[in-house]
């Protein structure tokens, strides 16, 4: 299933160009008698008049007005990239006929005769207007991505996978809302795939993506429930908020907070939904997905899902593919462009998360962003063809350097770690590769599968691949089993002095 949200022009053009000269009156008369003659009726009839010109001007505010907006209350926005490339008007009864499967023969008398003059001119127009709708030529080479993508007006398809994901999406949309690329660049695809049964991530979806699309998205918002609100709930899933750093939780309060860049309410060029499952069956816990004996099946399983949508999604117009994971909580607005900035062919970015306090306060969560090393191909060369590696975990010494790992919070947002494997929270890559072959490998290559094979096929294929250690996300913050242990724990004791209890 697949939904789309797009912007459409509906503007009214008049018959006679602005830049014509006003046609003549037929008849001419003597200026000065004229004049004495206009004079005279505006004496006579000046109230009756000024009432007249202010109706006019009432109407011509209102045309103005609904000019402006939609049918639907959407403002119509005059930025040329809205509608290029593949927003085209057709004759939509037409198209149906191809569109749906039936056939359309046209067939001469006894099979000799030629056609009737008016179904031959019929059968040409629609032919005509089908290939026109349908069939475009692009020179691909003015699509390959340069380092300043918004100056150059680069379009984007920006892709998110979401599973579950209902609670996540109020904040991925207001990080959607913060990116300062400019919108109309941008073609935004959801990915929709293996909810469970009480999950209603697509509606909620389709809901947030209709205000998004129609620039009311922020009233929908205005009323957010604030940390102190979330802490004074009974029995919350939010009470690990007390055993945050305020620092940090200063930091999320005036990201979500006005004043916002100029286009944060802009609707984007486009939004596609797409749903479709692939049979991925571990549960959404921190706990189920981060289990090393889960890793391989998963990331395959992922990498299909991704292929998907970007077959589905990519077009020829697109320069690049921004990859971004819902569950994002801090990230800067100008993400695209500062990964832009490197020159690379894939970028991403330090990817971090706040703990509790009594935790240390935060921690690298990204770890399949790295350069190889000599004891990752050593252990590779002992595993069997299909054996999955997985960073991070004891079962794989590979000893890698970690992007996350050289993170330096006072340095050069712009340093550059040439990287092979990547992480998949924030990708950006050059749409030239997808088109050239490389994808998500939901196989083993090389001892690697999906985000972290991406990287190492992309290098193979002769393509440059870096991260930012010193520039960093902030991803959301998901208890594991043992933390909620600890919080609970803690919880008990503060209680129990509350009380006067040892």
């Amino acid at each position: 299933m697949a939904i789309l949200f797009g912007k459409k022009r509906n503007q009214l053009e008049l018959p006679i160009s602005k830049s014509k000269q006003k046609l003549s009156p037929k008849r001419r008369d003597n200026g000065s008698q004229y004049w004495l003659k206009l004079t005279q009726f505006w004496k006579n009839n000046n109230r009756l008049l000024v009432v007249l010109l202010v109706i006019i001007g009432l109407l011509s505010l209102s045309r103005k007005l609904v000019s402006n907006w939609g049918e639907s209350g959407t403002r119509e926005l005059q930025d040329l990239e809205y509608y290029d490339f593949d927003f085209l008007e057709a004759d939509m009864e037409a198209l149906q006929k191809y569109d749906n499967g039936a056939d359309h023969f046209l067939i001469t008398k006894g099979g000799k005769d030629v056609l009737q003059p008016g179904d031959k001119e019929l059968y040409d127009q629609e032919i005509e207007m089908l290939y026109g709708s349908t069939v475009q030529t692009y020179n691909l080479d003015a699509f390959r991505g340069t380092t300043e993508g918004a100056k150059n007006r680069e379009h984007v398809l920006l892709l998110v996978p979401l599973r579950n994901a209902e609670r996540v999406l109020p904040l991925m949309f207001k990080n959607l809302m913060n990116l300062t690329y400019p919108h109309e660049l941008i073609d935004i695809a959801f990915l929709v795939s293996d909810c469970t049964e009480d999950d209603n991530t697509l509606g909620a979806l389709i809901e947030y993506s209709k205000a998004l699309q129609s620039g009311t998205l922020s009233d929908l918002f205005a009323e957010n429930v604030s940390n102190e609100q979330l802490l004074n709930e009974e029995g919350t899933r939010h009470l690990f908020l007390k055993y945050m750093r305020p620092s940090y939780l200063q930091m999320v309060e005036k990201a979500y907070s006005a004043p916002f860049h100029s286009g944060y309410d802009k609707p984007f060029r486009s939004v596609q939904i797409f749903q479709k499952d692939f049979g991925q069956a571990i549960g959404q816990g921190f706990s189920d997905r981060h289990a090393v004996k889960v890793q391989g099946i998963r990331r395959k399983l992922m990498g299909r899902a991704r292929n998907w949508l970007t077959a589905n999604a990519l077009k020829p117009y697109h320069s690049w593919v921004y990859w971004r994971d819902a569950d994002v909580e801090l990230c800067p607005g100008s993400v695209i462009q500062d990964l832009m900035s490197i020159g690379y062919d894939v970028a991403v970015p330090n990817v971090w998360r706040p703990l509790p306090e009594f935790l240390d306060g935060e921690q690298p969560y990204d770890l399949n962003s790295w350069p190889e090393s000599p004891d990752a191909l050593r252990l590779a060369q002992g595993l069997d063809e299909d054996d999955v590696i997985v960073e991070g975990y004891a079962e794989y010494p590979t000893y890698r350097v970690h992007l996350a790992y050289i993170r330096d919070p006072n340095g050069n947002p712009k340093d550059v770690l040439e990287l092979d494997g990547v992480g998949g929270v924030s990708i950006l890559a050059k749409a030239q590769l997808f088109r050239n072959g490389v994808h998500f490998p939901a196989f083993t290559f090389e001892n690697h599968a999906e985000t972290e094979a991406f990287g190492k096929m992309a290098k193979k294929m002769g393509y440059r691949v870096a991260g930012l250690p010193n520039y960093t996300l902030w991803h959301i913050y998901e208890p594991s089993d043992d933390d909620l242990k600890a919080i609970a724990e803690r919880e008990r004791g503060s209680k129990r002095t509350a009380e006067g209890s040892p």
